[in-house]
């Protein structure tokens, strides 16, 4: 950036945009830290859980997928909301009851976290600790990947340099979180979800007048291979096994059910009466019904769009499918705004993994270990950690691997293959073993690691998703040791302790 005045002369719609966002996000911060204790509502957690789960990876990598897929992408669409009606209408009620019941009134928002919750659901410090363990390795890799993401969206918005917006949006994400915390991370989450919702159904409104329908129902284009398409599109098995699409989609939307960072919605919400609950349920999973189809048919509608002769190169590309529409049809001022909305998705997602890493670092592990330490001190801890949890997956992120999906894949995979039997199964049932948390958790993440290694390096195939070697593993683990070992099931006295234990409020 030789010149600053001519490059904001060119670009002051933008900057003037994403310094509206950035002063949203600053008051937001400011209202949080004014009601550190605030209980949030039902609207605030419906658009904060829908926020959070739309990431960068399903406005850009999702969307933009279904240009090679075609019509069967579809399928995934369908997994998504299925996984989302079951966390909201199945889970939630049962896990805001029993948060309730576990956790009591007496731990502070910023303090709830996902080992907490099941370390004295299950009287298990070894299941708090494998856990905590888990979320911050799971996380760290989530955020390089989010990073490079959402550093790609920023330069373009603002034609500056990947390195100066891979730092911008450090700095940004670092100050409002560690300022505001949790409550600050659910205000903003609640205004990115609206942007979010807004941006997603302009773009695909628009895209949907602009395509040229017949030339998806017979495309001239033609695959990465230079394969003519013909009707492929929208056959259901020419261009990808439904079967695939179901398992490659469950491996993200299992997240739905079990990742820590929306998991810790419901126990936020644990004060949550019948009415409330149903109101979030209502408007959160309509916000995923409305959107994700639209977002899944977004690559699919682009065969419409694109020009043939560049068909090729979005196959091989089809993460550049969506900001290529964005451009096409809007332009770089308007399509700054539409590029907000990725922003949001990115900001929203990131926020939230930084907190819950930065959480199972200091209460879950250091506070835990130590024992007797002042609620203001784990405070100042955590806010600290914010900035040293973002600082090593930012730093690699100015110079990132080629390819971060995988890494991406995997730490969502071992959420999935980690948690679901003790945080889904333990709701059934009341009084497993002690020994059946912590096994299934260990023996799920080992699966899932083993698994991944192995795809890498090319000894088994890539149809079968790590995560679902890992819950069968998991779920398979949990079932041997509950029904063949002979230590006592957990008993407890529930609501009278905190996530703490001895930790001196």
């Amino acid at each position: 950036m030789e010149d600053p005045g001519g490059w904001l002369a060119e670009n002051w719609i933008p900057v003037a945009i994403l310094s509206a966002f950035v002063g949203l996000m600053v008051l937001s911060a400011w209202r949080a830290n004014r009601e550190p204790e605030r209980r949030p509502g039902a609207i605030v957690i419906a658009l904060s859980f829908y926020a959070t789960f739309l990431s960068t990876n399903t406005f850009l990598g999702q969307a933009g997928f279904g240009y090679k897929v075609g019509l069967v992408w579809m399928l995934g669409a369908l997994v998504f909301l299925v996984c989302g009606w079951i966390a909201w209408f199945v889970i939630a009620p049962r896990m805001v009851r029993d948060a309730h019941r576990t956790l009591g009134e007496g731990v502070g928002l910023n303090q709830v976290t996902v080992p907490g919750y099941l370390r004295q659901k299950y009287d298990s410090p070894l299941a708090g600790y494998l856990s905590a363990g888990i979320i911050f390795i799971a996380s760290l890799l989530y955020i390089l990947a989010v990073f490079k993401g959402i550093g790609h969206i920023f330069a373009q918005i603002l034609n500056v340099s990947y390195e100066i917006a891979v730092l911008s949006v450090f700095l940004l994400v670092v100050v409002y979180t560690s300022w505001g915390m949790i409550g600050a991370i659910l205000h903003t989450d609640t205004v990115q979800g609206v942007l979010m919702l807004l941006g997603a159904v302009v773009l695909c409104g628009a895209v949907a007048l602009q395509a040229d329908w017949s030339l998806i129902a017979h495309s001239p284009d033609v695959d990465a291979n230079g394969r003519p398409l013909g009707g492929d599109l929208v056959s259901w098995n020419a261009l990808m096994s439904p079967i695939y699409v179901m398992s490659l989609s469950l491996g993200t939307g299992i997240k739905l059910i079990v990742a820590p960072r929306l998991v810790v919605r419901f126990l936020l919400f644990r004060h949550a009466g019948p009415r409330s609950l149903r109101t979030a349920q209502w408007l959160s999973f309509g916000l995923m019904a409305v959107t994700i189809p639209m977002l899944f048919g977004l690559g699919i509608m682009a065969h419409g769009i694109v020009p043939s002769e560049q068909s090729g190169y979005f196959f091989r590309n089809t993460d550049q499918v969506v900001p290529f529409i964005v451009e096409y049809l809007f332009g770089p001022a308007l399509g700054a705004l539409i590029l907000g909305a990725f922003l949001c998705a990115a900001l929203s997602s990131i926020d939230s993994v930084l907190h819950v890493a930065g959480a199972a670092l200091v209460v879950d592990l250091w506070a835990e270990w130590k024992k007797d330490m002042p609620l203001q001190t784990v405070e100042r801890l955590q806010r600290a950690s914010i900035f040293l949890v973002a600082a090593l997956p930012g730093w690699v992120a100015l110079e990132p691997p080629a390819d971060v999906v995988p890494l991406t894949a995997f730490s969502g995979a071992l959420f999935g293959g980690c948690f679901f039997a003790a945080l889904v199964v333990g709701l059934w049932h009341e009084k497993p073993r002690r020994a059946s948390v912590a096994v299934s958790i260990f023996v799920g993440a080992s699966g899932v690691m083993s698994w991944f290694l192995l795809q890498q390096v090319g000894w088994v195939g890539k149809e079968v998703h790590p995560v679902i070697v890992g819950l069968s593993v998991s779920l398979l683990a949990y079932t041997l040791t509950e029904y063949f070992s002979a230590g006592p099931s957990t008993q407890l006295d529930r609501g009278k302790s905190s996530t703490f234990g001895d930790i001196q409020h």
